[in-house]
């Protein structure tokens, strides 16, 4: 405690040092005292000096000598404002340049000496750039100069905010004004830079710290308000910067992201760095209140279009800081109160204190002289706090060091143990994976077992009818599938085919696939007997998989199709319902073009199988299949195959084949699409199960029976295995 009084104490005088160097530098040359003799004009962004000049007699005495003095008179708004001041150059300054010093004046103002322009600080809208806090300097030129009678200056100023013009302007010689310039730039700007370092240094420093040592947040917080620190500092001197003077950083920009923001996060992160220092828990709803009004803080000043708005924000925004440093109060005195914590916030306040001087400082010097821009001391008295706080910070990393040197000496004893504890533990282990390994030779077992079952679950993907060719690809992307699909008939004639796919893979859709194919083929033929249109159809079974599979999750898509040979059999009358399922293909041999089958019955079309409490909405569609007509239904795994550039395998592809290819059986064709989808994922395994089903039309007196074609059908498929 006595180490951190000394540093208390030093603390101090480094502020009152720094406030003593900032403000000499005054010297007893003679200057031309202008800053009480000005006079003011307002007018509009267009006035030229002509206009100045012929508003001669409008002209006002600026009587106000106070640092802020033109924001007084016109407020935060915009305005042009012209002021003038008429001096004589005295005999010791004639025939030599002379220099017009102006500490401060803010936003942007042009310069004019006997009616020539001589320069411009900052930048007027549309693309305004602040001088901020850098003194000003004007070179008079002997050309412009009026040696033996008056000489008039005209100074047109942009003002906005805080705007104001010093009374300690001046005038002298070139060579004496510009080193005066100099002199007040350092004081204002440039020293500043000096803090930046510093505190940039600092961060970078106790990130590494918290980077090795997460558990303790306060050396994140301590990195992060210095950071913050930092950002706030280059609003101080960003007229020494390049990108700003040129223009490429706006001041709106610098405003919001050096100056508000930062200036916010300091807050928000002195009050977290002294919570996790004390290492107390802060109360729920104080938290929720430092984050709500660092959000609101942060978003309003992003989203602001322009300066106007950040300064009538600015009164809310204030109230909200103070918000968080009266939260921060409370807290503090909660700690000092309570004899746990009662050391941590006597170092705490130690360690502001050097801030809380400069605080005071600024407020005594303001108060003292409110027509001088002062260098602030509170960010001087800031370093002090930094110092302090290094300090405290490094003793507890020395405390961490000699712990971390005790548990080294008794490391050796530590790992032996371990070592022990380890070989137990592996043993055990061994004896698990033993046994997991058996677990899973029994589970591969019962699923093959299971997707044998349900492969003969199944109808043969050979079956053959009077009038149709049809093959069927089934390829499960596991053992087991997802994916369904059926034939409904009567001796040789087909009455219908369905082709439904179970959301979710493996074991739990197999179950469902299983389930639900009794319930759907049951519906068919009762809804076909019936002459049931095929929506009712689907409606009947999504209302009996729903009741029978009670709270299991997976639903289902599908197709179903009812066919009705039309006279002597050479057209077929085809019903196609739809149940959220990719949209079939058609091939028409007349018209030689492949299309989607999307329903023909002008309802909005929604919802899928199986999902309770959800309507539904099938699509439904009629048309007439002759020889030659091809029919194509496909599960999503096809067309949303990708390849090793994740693009799709899609439908057009299916379409093209179909369309080159329509000549061919069944079967050869079933065979294209295929060798076409493997050879486009080529070794990039499948993602979801597969089922294709080509259904031909042919002529009645065609018919092959499935005898004679199941030998060529099996042939085929080993061939395309075979090439896969």
């Amino acid at each position: 405690m006595r180490n951190l009084l000394k540093i208390f104490c030093s603390s101090v005088s480094l502020v009152m040092f720094a406030t003593a160097f900032s403000s000499c530098g005054n010297d007893d040359t003679p200057k031309i005292v202008i800053g009480n003799d000005f006079y003011y004009w307002e007018s509009t962004a267009e006035s030229t000096y002509g206009d100045a000049m012929k508003n001669y007699g409008e002209f006002k005495k600026l009587e106000d000598k106070t640092e802020h003095n033109l924001m007084h008179i016109f407020g935060e708004d915009r305005h042009y404002v012209w002021l003038r001041h008429e001096f004589k150059i005295p005999a010791q300054f004639r025939n030599q340049p002379l220099g017009m010093v102006i500490p401060h004046l803010r936003f942007a103002a042009q310069v004019y000496c006997n009616g020539t322009f001589i320069s411009q600080y900052g930048a007027f809208p549309p693309n305004e750039q602040s001088t901020l806090f850098k003194a000003h300097f004007f070179s008079f030129p002997l050309d412009v100069l009026e040696q033996y009678e008056t000489n008039t200056v005209m100074i047109k100023v942009f003002i906005q905010g805080d705007s104001g013009i010093s009374s300690h302007a001046f005038i002298q010689p070139a060579r004496f004004a510009y080193p005066a310039f100099e002199r007040m730039n350092f004081n204002t700007t440039r020293i500043y830079m000096l803090l930046f370092g510093i505190m940039f240094i600092t961060f970078i420093l106790y990130l590494c710290f918290y980077f090795n040592i997460p558990a303790f947040k306060e050396f994140r917080d301590f990195a992060l308000l210095n950071l913050f620190t930092s950002f706030f500092m280059v609003y101080f001197f960003a007229t020494e910067l390049p990108l700003y003077t040129s223009g490429a950083i706006s001041h709106l920009a610098l405003a919001k992201y050096a100056f508000c923001i930062p200036g916010y996060c300091i807050v928000y992160f002195t009050y977290l760095f002294a919570a996790n220092y004390f290492g107390v828990k802060t109360p729920l709803p104080l938290r929720i209140m430092r984050h709500s009004i660092i959000a609101v803080q942060v978003v309003l000043t992003i989203v602001a279009p322009d300066y106007d708005f950040l300064i009538k924000i600015s009164p809310p925004m204030m109230t909200m800081v103070f918000l968080q440093i009266a939260g921060g109060t409370v807290e503090f005195f909660m700690r000092l109160w309570n004899r746990d914590t009662r050391r941590k916030a006597v170092q705490v306040l130690l360690g502001f204190s050097p801030f809380i001087a400069g605080v005071c400082v600024d407020v005594i010097l303001r108060i003292y002289d409110s027509t001088q821009s002062f260098t602030y001391s509170m960010l001087f008295g800031w370093q002090g706090a930094i110092v302090v706080f290094l300090i405290m910070l490094a003793i507890r990393f020395t405390r961490i060091y000699r712990s971390n040197e005790l548990l080294k000496n008794h490391l050796q004893e530590e790992v032996e143990s371990r070592t022990h504890e380890l070989k137990e533990a592996n043993a055990e282990l061994s004896v698990l994976n033993e046994q997991l390994e058996k677990d899973k030779h029994r589970s591969d077992m019962d699923l093959e077992m299971a997707s044998l079952v349900q492969r003969n679950f199944f109808p043969q993907p050979n079956k053959h009818f009077k009038g149709w060719e049809i093959a069927i690809c089934y390829a499960p992307q596991a053992k087991v599938s997802g994916d369904l699909y059926d034939y409904y008939s009567y001796n040789d004639i087909l009455n219908g085919l369905s082709l439904f796919d179970v959301s979710g893979h493996g074991l739990s859709a197999s179950l469902v696939t299983m389930l639900s194919k009794n319930i759907i083929a049951r519906m068919f033929q009762k809804g076909f007997r019936n002459n049931d249109e095929i929506e009712k159809i689907l409606t009947k079974i999504n209302h009996t998989i729903i009741y029978e599979k009670g709270d299991i999750d997976n639903y289902m898509t599908g197709i179903l199709c009812r066919f009705k040979n039309i006279g002597n059999g050479e057209q077929c009358m085809v019903e196609l319902g739809n149940a959220g399922h990719p949209y079939p293909l058609m091939y028409s041999k007349i018209e030689d073009e492949v299309s989607e089958l999307r329903g023909t019955d002008g309802k909005k079309h929604y919802g899928a199988i199986g999902m309770k409490g959800i309507m539904v909405s099938f699509a439904t569609s009629e048309f007439t299949m002759s020889s030659g007509d091809i029919l194509v239904c496909y599960t999503d795994g096809i067309t949303e195959a990708t390849n090793q550039k994740m693009e799709q395998f899609g439908a057009e592809r299916i379409k093209a084949i179909i369309k080159k290819h329509n000549d061919k059986p069944s079967d050869e064709l079933l065979k294209k699409i295929m060798e076409a989808l493997f050879k486009f994922t080529k070794t990039k395994p499948l993602d979801d199960d597969i089922t294709l089903i080509i259904a031909k039309r042919t002529d009645m007196d065609e018919f092959v029976s499935d005898d004679e074609h199941e030998e060529e059908f099996e042939d085929g498929l080993e061939e395309l295995e075979d090439a896969d």
